[in-house]
């Protein structure tokens, strides 16, 4: 018979347990909800692993299989359309493949690791992001995960993509930025630069981080913001450097891209004319989304600003973070998934928390739809 103190102790660890990761693994569940109803529409088996791979999901596991290689297209694809341009799977960032291939040395297969892990790393982010979102109220708090897990984009958090294993990586290192641990944070935001190029903007996020502040410009202080950004950039380097041990180019990734799918420096507002146009219109729609949300982050934030609420964070978030979040990507070009990255801007709902809980419920409600829609082309492979 267990002692009283030990059944005294127990609902209160439930109640931690609750109060830490309670509400997140219900908007965790909301979302596999949404999924999934989606898939029986569509006709898919959503709790089937085979659902989350779709076009370079599949290329990541591949690489955990076999490795990178890069080759002229005109001897990996004879047939292809650019027989002088470099092809290959060194176009596809390292982390993810090394963490599946990890897991199946101990018996899993690629895609059970692959979907195991954006899993993982989906619940993990939301319980991260609740952790930020501390000081809010609770109704405040549940209107930003319900906003975090109905983002139009969202079903690549549980596809065999990096992208819930960069978001968890990205709001850990902005946790830490916040709690003033500045060589973890740095290192995060390496680990971070090694699974998705667009992780890379944590770099100029942390630097201003550490630079807004009020008070002197000690030397000291440019150091930190110096050695934290610098690790983010390594990460990107360290990427390189895989890239010229396994293929003998550094600069495969980029040649892959720029010469199979146009990626370069382009005028953004064409290639937002250009992406408004797009067909099917569920695309554009989440472009304008996504707009929305950078702007309604930034109009909470002058709000924040005017009650002198607004933190550090906050203004590193809704000037720097979440609008070169929107703007790399239209700079990058069309050919860019610009959806895909578009999850990446979830670290800007920590904003929605100055608004009215209403107002953020209402964006959750306009993304559900949406969000249902892009499950629905994700599975049936129009969305790459």
């Amino acid at each position: 018979m267990l002692p009283d103190r030990d059944i005294a102790a127990r609902p209160n660890r439930l109640a931690g347990i609750w109060s830490y990761a309670g509400l997140p693994l219900l908007a965790y569940l909301l979302g596999h909800l949404l999924h999934g109803v989606a898939a029986y529409r569509f006709g898919f088996d959503w709790l089937s692993a085979d659902s989350r791979i779709r076009w370079d999901g599949g290329i990541y596991l591949g690489i955990a299989e076999t490795g990178y290689q890069a080759g002229l297209c005109a001897e990996v694809y004879p047939n292809g359309p650019n027989p002088d341009g470099l092809c290959g799977n060194a176009g596809w960032f390292p982390l993810l493949p090394f963490l599946v291939l990890v897991l199946t040395k101990i018996g899993l297969s690629a895609a059970a690791a692959g979907v195991l892990i954006a899993e993982a790393c989906a619940l993990g982010m939301l319980i991260v992001l609740w952790r930020l979102l501390a000081p809010a109220r609770t109704a405040v708090k549940a209107a930003c995960l319900a906003v975090a897990v109905l983002l139009p984009s969202g079903v690549y958090f549980h596809a065999t993509f990096p992208m819930s294993l960069v978001m968890l990586l990205a709001l850990v290192t902005f946790l830490l930025l916040v709690r003033g641990r500045w060589v973890l944070a740095g290192l995060a935001g390496m680990v971070a630069a090694t699974a998705y190029p667009l992780a890379v903007l944590l770099a100029p996020a942390a630097v201003v981080f550490l630079l807004i502040p009020p008070g002197r410009w000690a030397w000291r202080r440019l150091a930190v913001a110096a050695y934290v950004g610098g690790l983010t950039g390594a990460g990107v380097l360290a990427v390189f450097g895989v890239m010229q041990l396994t293929t003998g180019r550094w600069d495969a990734y980029l040649a892959i891209q720029s010469s199979n799918y146009g990626h370069g420096v382009h005028d953004p507002f064409a290639t937002f004319r250009t992406l408004i146009e797009w067909q099917p219109t569920t695309v554009s729609a989440e472009l304008v989304f996504s707009t929305g949300l950078v702007l309604l982050a930034a109009a909470a934030l002058v709000v924040a600003a005017v009650r002198r609420q607004a933190t550090v964070l906050d203004w590193t978030l809704g000037v720097v973070y979440g609008p070169l979040l929107l703007i790399a990507p239209l700079v990058v070009g069309a050919g860019q998934a610009q959806f895909r990255s578009h999850t990446l801007l979830l670290p800007v709902v920590l904003l929605l928390r100055h608004l009215r809980w209403p107002v953020t419920a209402g964006l959750a409600a306009l993304g559900s739809p949406l969000a249902f829609l892009m499950t629905g082309l994700f599975l049936t492979r129009v969305l790459v």
